[in-house]
């Protein structure tokens, strides 16, 4: 019986603007080929979102890389919100339906500059905040640790106390998705950007006729 829907977050929740975050940085002096990917950082890009370095350390990095004197918390945070073009009104439909029949989960790859916006009044238009929207939140900064490691799966599942196969997970990074299918995990990998329900729907209906819901 599937009781669990997890979710990431960037192109899924909110629609992502990989390139207006990548000019934001680069204008800011930074060499977003060495750091920074479509899904995943690198080097102390990674290390803010796996917790291994604070906000303040990031920002000092930050500095340093761009050869500035000072990098402030706002400067860092405007940067990487680049990637936030919006949080569609029809995503945050859809949440609102499925969690009347499921617990649902945020698992993301994230970092707090991100999330102090996401858990902010701001995220959605009539002033909720992503924590109204999920049961539980499993952010890769807080959890020191990234998809696709499969621990993160792994500690997801324990924190729920829930099974594999109780669980769907739905991501638009095909690495993501093959680490949380290969520990039983029911996956759907969708689009960038795209509108994931129909297919979750489709998913759901089909785990149903087969006796898995």
């Amino acid at each position: 019986m599937i009781r669990h829907l997890l979710f990431d977050m960037g192109g899924i929740i909110f629609q992502q603007n990989t390139e207006e975050a990548f000019r934001r940085f680069a204008e800011m002096g930074i060499d977003t080929d060495r750091y920074m990917g479509r899904y995943g950082q690198k080097e102390f890009f990674l290390d803010v979102e796996t917790g291994a370095i604070d906000v303040a350390t990031f920002c000092k990095k930050l500095a340093t890389a761009t050869g500035k004197q000072e990098i402030t918390w706002q400067e860092a945070q405007h940067a990487w919100l680049g990637f936030v073009d919006e949080v569609p009104q029809k995503s945050l439909n859809h949440l609102e339906k499925l969690k009347k029949e499921y617990h649902l989960s945020l698992l993301s790859n994230t970092n707090p500059f991100v999330m102090d916006y996401m858990r902010s009044e701001n995220f959605s238009s009539d002033g909720r905040t992503i924590e109204d929207f999920f049961d539980t939140l499993f952010c890769s900064y807080e959890l020191q640790l990234c998809k696709p490691h499969p621990e993160i799966y792994l500690q997801a599942l324990q924190t729920l106390g829930a099974e594999a196969h109780e669980c769907v997970f739905i991501d638009d990074s095909k690495a993501n998705i093959e680490a949380a299918q290969a520990l039983g995990i029911h996956v759907l990998h969708v689009e960038t950007n795209a509108d994931w329900m129909p297919s979750l729907q489709a998913l759901l209906q089909q785990l149903t006729s087969e006796g898995r819901t």
